[in-house]
């Protein structure tokens, strides 16, 4: 188990209204909030589970990640190994596209992505600057508490719907708009090109497109460049080897059938404010939304590493 040094608590910040809020602030602040006692039970799943049982538990609790573990030599205690997300499993299928990779243990998914190199945990008392320094930086989207009780998964999605309950304690960094917001996460991350893939691959071509980008999500796009749709390697949960040959299908009808409709990707433009970007994300449930212009083109993308970096941002 890796646990990354508190560090970067040291650094020098300008002083602002979300720097001093955020810093203010515990992990065991935002559990309290975020994570009824009814819903702390943690979801996790043994190395040697195979990868269609992994797709069947994610798709059922509606999780992008799971916790992966090996029992102790006594067959009690669990000793946490990695978080695995759909992604590594992806990356997985990538190796060995067959139906029979879907038999594949869990223990060959991790390290497929950095996230899952190595299993970051946290304490209560840790601050929420340090963790959304992790999720914005540092390739996490969700990192496990370690306490008293039982773990507790914490999620990006977590710390934005606890930013979302604090709005009033933000100030005016909610008043920046989006061209600015994906300036600074382009400085942040790199420049990332838009990939795209055209309505009439197959959701085959598609998944392995995807699992050899440096993206979390390609835009589906018809034969005018308008985006019609957006994958995922979300769309693969509930993928079993009875439903495989479903992946030759063409990838707008895999994502009807998958989905139960194709649902139009969620955009935002350049008016659109940090307040209204946090509304939308949780409001939606959504992991990303798409920057468009006037015509419905697509400028970029603002996930949710972007969103919570622009309020650690040192420059804002």
């Amino acid at each position: 188990m890796t646990t990354l040094t508190n560090s970067m608590n040291g650094l020098p910040r300008r002083n602002s209204i979300q720097r001093e809020f955020i810093a203010s602030k515990t992990v065991a602040n935002v559990l309290s909030e975020v994570k009824a006692a009814s819903t702390r039970q943690l979801v996790d799943l043994p190395s040697t589970a195979t990868m269609e049982e992994a797709f069947d538990v994610l798709l059922a609790e509606d999780i992008l990640s799971v916790p992966v573990y090996q029992l102790e030599a006594d067959q009690h205690a669990k000793k946490y190994l990695a978080i695995v997300s759909v992604l590594d499993l992806l990356k997985l299928l990538n190796d060995n596209v067959d139906r029979s990779c879907l038999l594949r243990p869990l223990a060959e998914a991790a390290g497929r992505t950095a996230e899952s190199s190595q299993l970051v945990s946290v304490r209560p008392t840790d601050s929420l600057q340090y963790v959304m320094e992790l999720f914005s930086t540092h390739a996490a989207h969700r990192v496990l508490v370690l306490q008293e009780e039982s773990p507790i998964l914490l999620s990006q999605m977590d710390v934005v719907k606890y930013l979302q309950a604090h709005n009033h304690q933000l100030g005016p960094i909610l008043d920046l708009t989006t061209p600015t917001i994906v300036d600074h996460a382009r400085t942040r991350r790199g420049e990332h090109p838009l990939a795209s893939l055209n309505y009439r691959c197959t959701a085959m071509d598609a998944f392995l497109q995807l699992a050899q980008s440096r993206v979390g999500a390609l835009a589906v796009v018809d034969d005018e460049d308008d985006m019609v749709g957006e994958l995922s390697a979300e769309n693969l949960r509930g993928l079993n080897r009875e439903r495989y040959d479903a992946l030759q299908k063409p990838v707008v009808m895999y994502l009807k059938e998958s989905q139960g409709d194709l649902y139009p990707p969620l955009t935002c433009h350049d008016r659109f404010t940090l307040s209204q970007l946090m509304t939308a994300f949780v409001l939606r449930k959504a992991h990303r939304l798409w920057w468009v212009d006037e015509a419905g083109h697509v400028k970029g993308v603002i996930t949710l590493s972007d969103f919570l970096g622009t309020f650690i941002d040192a420059s804002l």
